[in-house]
């Protein structure tokens, strides 16, 4: 059994009985140099973490194979940002027991006394993420608690958040929490990006300022993005609410590389950027004029994970600099729907989502057909959208085109 035990700021002393009489029993005692050397009286077999994880993971397995426990000790909540996911993915749950603490994060909020609803925990600490990453998850409404290091410190991060005009934070760094030069810095991104030294230990709270009803260009609501506000052919554009239930199909992840073929607007690629901040969208769009509506998008959404690329599927899609996708959207193709699903098949990750919305019925045909002829599980879902608009003093439904919604999932056995 592997034991994990996290300490709060007070090391020793934020221990209870049960996690003491643990670590006086150990015969192997895992951790940093400060949290050993809390314990150097222990008689078990000290072995620090530096350097790679996998090594340690190796000598952690030599004990546990002479039938001999392990006890880890980690900082607050070895399950937030600690070694707890590691060692799970390592040696399985059931292997693994975690006794937490208070966290950084919960002790940060302390100190500044505001409450701690609703907060998001990211980090950038040890190389976890980059700056860039980080921003791509910031929609600019939301408390934050972020973990930073000496290269990707409080005073970058804001500079990069003041750049990309999120701009509306209260912001608190909180530097060696418990420790006797302990600081807590108060103040707007620009102060803290001013800055230029920082504590390592330290963590990052931004509040966001109270926001007025109207919407200042960067708050949207999560999905179904209204039409009016695309740069658009409207046309050439696929609708709010078929839009809505072709990104449900596609079932995105927060790190999915998504392609979108036959982008025109954008709409999808927006909407599934926003919904992939830690992944990458493929826009790929044949026609010159539309690529800038694209991009006109992206800056009114403030969305930066989207690649354009001025091309016609299916040629451009056998690019080695085009990485497989796990999630793609066809909302074009016309005759090469075909060659371009033939491509898409070929690339997509086992188990990747393709979406094809069809309004005309031999596309819908060709692509139901090429699904079941490669035996992948499919659906084919019609909408049909009315909405209501005002003749006179009465209000009557006008219809939309109806489209069909065609999902095909590539199978671990391919036929």
């Amino acid at each position: 059994m592997i034991t994990i035990i996290g300490l709060g700021i007070n090391n020793r002393e934020s221990l209870g009985k049960a996690q003491l009489d643990i670590i006086e029993s150990a015969t192997l005692l895992v951790g940093g140099a400060r949290h050993l050397s809390e314990f150097s009286d222990v008689k078990a077999d000290k072995l620090q973490i530096k350097g790679s994880l996998d090594d340690i993971g190796q000598k952690i397995q030599v004990h546990l194979s002479k039938n001999k426990g392990v006890t880890i000790l980690a900082t607050g909540d070895p399950s937030i940002y600690g070694i707890a996911d590691f060692i799970i993915k390592r040696f399985g749950k059931p292997r693994v027991r975690i006794i937490p603490n208070v966290s950084a994060a919960q002790e940060a909020f302390a100190r500044i006394k505001e409450n701690a609803n609703g907060v998001r925990i990211l980090s950038v600490h040890g190389g976890r993420a980059d700056v860039d990453e980080l921003l791509r998850s910031i929609r600019g409404d939301e408390k934050l608690a972020i973990f930073t290091d000496h290269v990707n410190t409080p005073g970058r991060i804001a500079a990069a958040l003041i750049a990309e005009g999120h701009v509306n934070y209260s912001a608190y760094v909180c530097e060696a929490i418990g420790a006797e030069h302990e600081r807590i810095i108060k103040g707007n991104l620009e102060k803290i990006a001013s800055i230029n030294e920082f504590n390592a230990l330290n963590v990052m709270i931004l509040i966001p300022a109270p926001r007025a009803a109207k919407t200042d260009g960067k708050r949207f609501k999560t999905m179904g993005l209204p039409d009016a506000l695309f740069s658009r052919d409207a046309n050439l554009m696929t609708k709010e609410e078929v839009r809505v239930i072709a990104l449900s199909k596609m079932d995105i992840k927060e790190g999915s590389v998504i392609w979108d073929i036959g982008s025109g607007s954008g709409s999808i690629a927006i909407e599934a950027a926003r919904s992939a901040p830690f992944g990458r969208v493929w826009a790929i769009e044949k026609n010159g004029a539309r690529t800038l509506d694209i991009k006109k998008n992206m800056k009114m959404f403030g969305v930066k994970n989207i690649e354009i690329i001025n091309a016609s599927a299916p040629d451009c899609l056998l690019s080695d600099g085009l990485p497989a996708p796990q999630c793609v959207f066809v909302g074009g193709g016309g005759k090469d729907v075909e060659r371009i699903l033939a491509v898409i098949a070929d690339r997509i990750e086992l188990h990747g989502r393709v979406v094809v919305n069809a309004a005309a019925l031999e596309t819908a045909h060709t692509a139901s057909t090429f699904f079941k002829r490669k035996a992948w599980p499919l659906e084919v879902v019609h909408v049909n959208i009315s909405k209501a608009k005002e003749i006179g003093d009465l209000s009557v439904l006008s219809s939309a085109n109806p489209v069909f919604v065609i999902t095909g999932i590539k199978p671990e056995r391919l036929t």
